[in-house]
C-alpha cells in the first residue's frame, strides 16, 4: 500500500512539472471567441423558462440549436431568425429579453470535443427595425439558405433579432494550456480578427479559418 502511494505521490510531482505553461491569453481568448462566433453560424440558444407554457418549470434553463449569423460585416453580436411559436422567444419575452448563446467549435475530425474552444454569450434580444431587415436578410441568407422559407412575410411570422452580447465567458479546452474565464467586453468586440495566433495557439484551434 505505501509502495503504491508513493508511485501516486511520483505520478502527480510528474505531471505537474510537465504541464506546459498557459499559452493562451485573454486576448487570444477574445480573438479565438470571435472567430469561432463569425465562423459557426449554429449554437444553442438558452432562456429561462416561463411559468405559462408548463406549469411548475418555470426558472428552469431551457435551451435549443439556432441558426445564427455575425452580421455583415462581422460585429461580434448575432443576427437571429425568430418566431413567437418558438418557446426561446416566449421565454426571453418575459424575462426582460435577456438570453444566453452557447457556441462551440464544429468539425468531423475533432477527436476531442472537450479539448476545443467553446464560449458562452450573455446578452439580450433586440428586434431588427424594419428598416433594416433587407439588408439583414440578404446577409442571413449567405449563411442559411434553406432559411429563404423563413423569412419575413413568407411563414409562421418570423423577424429578425440582434442577440446583443453583454458578457463573454470562455473555455479554450483543457486548462493550463487553454485560457478559461471570463473575456472583457471591449477585448472580444475590439479583436483585431486578421491578427495571427501564435503557433502554439493556433495548433488547438485549427478548424478555425486564419484570415
Amino acid at each position: 500500500m505505501r509502495l503504491y502511494y508513493a508511485f501516486f505521490c511520483l505520478i502527480v510531482i510528474v505531471a505537474s512539472t510537465c504541464i506546459p505553461p498557459l499559452s493562451e491569453t485573454p486576448e487570444d481568448a477574445a480573438r479565438i471567441a470571435r472567430r469561432l462566433v463569425r465562423d459557426t453560424t449554429i449554437g444553442t440558444l438558452v432562456t429561462t423558462m416561463n411559468s405559462e407554457d408548463r406549469e411548475g418549470l418555470g426558472g428552469y434553463p431551457f435551451g435549443l440549436m439556432d441558426y445564427y449569423t455575425d452580421e455583415c460585416p462581422s460585429s461580434g453580436n448575432l443576427l437571429l431568425l425568430l418566431t413567437p411559436l418558438q418557446l426561446n422567444l416566449r421565454n426571453t419575452r418575459s424575462n426582460d429579453w435577456k438570453a444566453s448563446f452557447t457556441i462551440r467549435q464544429l468539425g468531423n475530425n475533432t477527436f476531442n470535443p472537450v479539448e476545443k474552444p467553446r464560449v458562452n454569450l450573455f446578452g439580450s434580444i433586440e428586434k431588427v427595425p424594419e428598416s433594416e431587415v433587407t439588408n439583414v436578410q440578404e446577409c442571413f441568407l449567405k449563411a442559411h439558405k434553406d432559411a429563404i422559407y423563413w423569412i419575413p412575410g413568407r411563414s409562421h411570422d418570423f423577424s429578425f433579432y440582434r442577440f446583443v452580447v453583454k458578457d463573454i465567458y470562455y473555455v479554450g479546452g483543457f486548462g493550463g494550456l487553454h485560457y478559461i474565464g471570463w473575456v472583457d467586453k471591449d477585448l472580444y468586440f475590439d479583436a483585431n480578427l486578421h491578427e495571427n495566433l501564435n503557433s502554439n495557439t493556433k495548433s488547438s484551434f485549427s478548424l478555425i479559418k486564419e484570415d
